[in-house]
């Protein structure tokens, strides 16, 4: 059955080529399969509330974690069948991917690279709101909403992470509901990426042999990547010998 599909991205207007290009990526990915695109600028967060807004000014990932939900209610009001969020720093691997079936709500899994206390390598699980879909049966969207706004109206905005009410909200619930998850929508972590550079095949090894699914979009983690350049189609090459073991068209 064919689903009428928006995938939706937001960015600043002030960002760095890279993220355009993952962008473009993302919007050409769209494309091509008869997707719907939005894309919103700086007037993405008009959709908060007033309180929102005034009491988190500031707080750009709290602000983006609630605003993107609400752009997806009002798609699947405005009559899509399915919503995708991506966030702005994805990446495209495979533009021939589509998504898993989902029966109503998927978040994106990442298994996330990176190093113990006692120097080991180990991978965590756990789901991420950088990927996500909904359909017009999720019991999940609304609940994500009142959750967030409840939380938020109750804290003081000094003393909460930057991913409170994102991936810290999602893998708690997780954790209890057990979520749809999608394997191939991963993140890049900052270890990982620079084994990619650097084609270090012991830390790319121990991560493809735990990995049960190829990644085939993965988000780039643009708040921990300190380089205001990327080669976007590099890593994407990269990403699909090292990762993949084959190229992806």
């Amino acid at each position: 059955m064919h689903l009428k599909t928006i995938v939706i991205q937001s960015a600043p207007d002030s960002r760095p080529r890279w993220v355009t290009d993952c962008l473009l990526g993302v919007e050409a990915w769209s494309k091509d399969h008869a997707f719907t695109y939005q894309f919103f600028d700086d007037s993405f967060f008009d959709v908060l509330p007033d309180w929102y807004r005034r009491k988190l000014s500031g707080r750009g990932p709290i602000l983006a974690d609630l605003a993107r939900l609400l752009h997806i209610k009002a798609a699947l009001e405005g009559g899509a069948d399915r919503v995708i969020w991506c966030d702005a720093d994805t990446l495209i691997i495979d533009g021939s991917w589509q998504p898993s079936t989902t029966t109503h709500s998927c978040f994106g899994e990442e298994h996330w690279l990176q190093r113990d206390r006692s120097g080991w390598l180990e991978i965590r699980r756990q789901p991420h709101n950088a990927f996500m879909i909904f359909l017009q049966a999720s019991p999940v969207l609304n609940f994500l909403i009142h959750t967030i706004e409840s939380m938020m109206a109750r804290v003081d905005p000094n003393h909460i992470a930057p991913q409170m009410v994102g991936p810290k909200l999602l893998k708690a619930l997780h954790n209890l509901a057990h979520f749809d998850l999608e394997p191939q929508a991963g993140a890049l972590s900052p270890l990982l990426l620079k084994a990619i550079h650097q084609s270090d095949t012991e830390v790319i090894e121990f991560f493809v042999e735990r990995s049960a699914q190829a990644p085939k979009c993965l988000n780039l983690c643009a708040s921990l990547i300190d380089e205001s350049d990327l080669d976007i189609e590099g890593i994407r090459q990269q990403v699909a010998v090292l990762l993949c073991g084959e190229g992806c068209e």
